[in-house]
């Protein structure tokens, strides 16, 4: 570690920002002259509504509550600027907080290289001597989603589901995490509607909401009029569909996306991202974030969760969807990760 580290007094818990208990102790920036310098590294843009901008919470907190220097870093989807943007993260900061697969060997490589700085891969668990990483159960959080969906369904004197029984998936890019979220979807929605069935698209990018919009309208030919957006930026597409009068509710994927569609937006699957950033910031400035340290997050955890829009939703909809979240989160309901 190249800066001197003060020790923090007070305990250093989760932010109120999704957790029920607050925080308290954080560091005070006057404290010292030696300040802690982070860095948060996106493989293409902020600004993507979605996975990334979660991040931007979890800035705002850790400079906030710690009093720390916090130096930012987009990717653009180029390999030489993953390069040569870890390797100058190596020179500046003590912390490194990566975001996005395509960087993931660049990574592993200035990791290496740059022993005296601590990187952090948030999205996956990689298993690697160099690094600290955390995944997320999105199959649990998709679950969930698919138990809307499911439920809604089942409902069938609610104006929302035609009977076809079908509810639709729109993905990025296909992936290993992306097909344990689509496999979550489909655990959710057989849940409480074994005849269920979901009707899923790729649309092989993140930032592409025309492919998005385009994959929505296959889907509602398709019978689905319930679509789960899981595809940052190409998702908007979903919600520009319910926007501009296609008969479709949609169901958020990975940040709070209500707003985008406040009419036609049921829910929305949440990723943490931001109390990530916040809790391994503060595990680091005590000392105890080591490299090799994998963490996996999921309901228990608040990793991932299901926000709803109850304004738009039947109460006793609203009351099952809870239940059946806290069972996943004690353990009376478990989420297989894998298809058999």
């Amino acid at each position: 570690m190249k800066k001197k580290i003060l020790l923090l007094m007070g305990l250093l818990l989760m932010v109120s920002l999704v957790f029920s208990g607050c925080g308290d102790g954080a560091a005070d920036p006057d404290e010292g002259d030696d300040t802690v310098t982070v860095g948060v590294f996106v493989a293409d843009s902020f600004g993507d509504r979605a996975f990334y901008d979660i991040a931007l919470d979890g800035i705002k907190a850790i400079e906030e509550e710690f009093g720390v220097t916090v130096n930012k870093y987009e990717g653009k989807l180029d390999n030489d600027n993953f390069v040569t943007l870890l390797t100058q993260a190596a020179r500046t900061d003590d912390l490194v907080f990566v975001l996005g697969f395509e960087a993931i060997d660049a990574m592993l490589d200035a990791a290496s290289k740059n022993p005296d700085t601590l990187y952090v891969f948030l999205d996956d668990v990689l298993e690697s001597p160099d690094v600290v990483s955390l995944g997320y159960k999105d199959h649990e959080g998709t679950f969930l989603a698919g138990v809307l969906g499911g439920l809604l369904t089942v409902e069938t004197d609610v104006q929302y589901i035609n009977e076809d029984k079908v509810i639709g998936y729109v993905g990025g890019v296909d992936s290993p995490v992306m097909q344990r979220a689509l496999w979550g979807y489909e655990q959710g929605i057989k849940h409480v509607l074994p005849d269920g069935d979901v009707e899923s698209i790729f649309v092989g990018s993140w930032v592409d909401p025309a492919k998005g919009k385009e994959a929505t309208l296959a889907l509602i030919e398709k019978g689905a009029d319930i679509n789960f957006a899981y595809a940052g930026l190409s998702g908007e597409g979903v919600f520009n569909a319910a926007n501009e009068g296609a008969e479709t509710w949609v169901i958020g994927g990975g940040f709070d996306q209500r707003w985008l569609s406040p009419d036609y937006t049921i829910a929305s699957v949440m990723k943490a991202v931001d109390v990530s950033i916040y809790e391994l910031t503060g595990m680091f400035l005590k000392g105890e974030l080591e490299k090799g340290t994998d963490f996996y997050w999921g309901v228990a955890e608040r990793g991932v969760y299901l926000v709803m829009s109850e304004d738009l939703l039947p109460a006793e909809i609203v009351e099952k969807v809870n239940e059946i979240q806290e069972k996943v989160a004690n353990g009376e309901i478990t989420v297989s990760e894998f298809r058999d």
